[in-house]
């Protein structure tokens, strides 16, 4: 069913446009986005979903106040020249869509913010309390980043999390496994495969470090209200006006089931 409130229909031209619109938004995002490849998505919901709800606190007497996690609306405008358009829907000239993809990589970017970082009083992989926290060494050395994820998996499973395990890492550590051990035909990123078997990814919204965790719903996942989605906004002098937007929440059930990849 399409979303109404992104007025699609108001738009003067066609189909195959919008196919061509909705392709760069996608492609742009896919290209930075990391939170959704190491979590469970719930949703979507709706633009409507507001808040999530989160488990009952037990409580031996008296009142039971259940509480929520706020959906975090993301947007951002952009403009396309109108004769840009329309050259592309009458000629099938090659539409400019540089602007497009950057403003969708920008409403990314602030996704992993919010799944890494957190947002207002809602806790990030890499804040929230009761997390574990790990110092790595340093990865010059070929082998030394293996023995750091076996440290990251010891942990885990002493705090009774067993795996399947997936880790992101800052695209510094992360480019780092491309490297190939001195004998055989074997890279760091192979072996980090065999321990994280859940997935080994990189986030670019990462500065430095990264975070490892138990793979599972039970844990941790992104619940989305309305995935990130391309509206019309209207004419804008010579221009159009649209809007990027989507909005999430991350629950995380279980704090110790993370482990935060800290630099020393």
């Amino acid at each position: 069913m399409a979303n109404k409130y992104l007025s699609r229909g108001d738009a003067p031209f066609g189909a195959e446009t919008w196919e061509t619109l909705d392709r760069t938004v996608v492609e742009a995002a896919k290209s930075v986005l990391a939170g959704r490849r190491l979590l469970h998505i719930d949703g979507p919901y709706g633009l409507g979903l507001k808040a999530v709800s989160t488990a009952d606190p037990e409580v031996e007497s008296g009142p039971i106040v259940g509480s929520t996690i706020p959906l975090v609306l993301v947007h951002k405008g952009v403009t396309i020249a109108k004769r840009d358009l329309a050259a592309h829907e009458r000629d099938g000239v090659p539409l400019d869509t540089g602007a497009l993809a950057e403003a969708a990589i920008e409403c990314a970017q602030i996704e992993d913010c919010i799944v890494f970082q957190g947002s207002g009083d809602a806790p990030g992989l890499l804040t929230v309390e009761g997390r574990t926290g790990l110092a790595l060494s340093s990865w010059d050395e070929v082998g030394t980043a293996a023995e750091d994820l076996i440290r990251a998996v010891t942990a885990l499973d002493g705090a009774g999390f067993h795996g399947p395990y997936c880790v992101a890492l800052a695209p510094a550590r992360y480019n780092l496994l491309l490297r190939r051990y001195p004998r055989g035909n074997y890279s760091e990123m192979e072996h980090a495969r065999t321990i994280a078997t859940a997935g080994v990814v990189k986030a670019p919204v990462l500065e430095s470090g990264g975070v490892f965790l138990a793979s599972g719903r039970r844990f941790a996942s992104i619940v989305l209200g309305q995935d990130m989605s391309l509206g019309f906004i209207g004419p804008a002098a010579e221009r159009l006006e649209f809007s990027i937007s989507e909005s999430l929440a991350l629950v995380i059930r279980q704090p110790g089931a993370v482990c935060a990849l800290l630099e020393g």
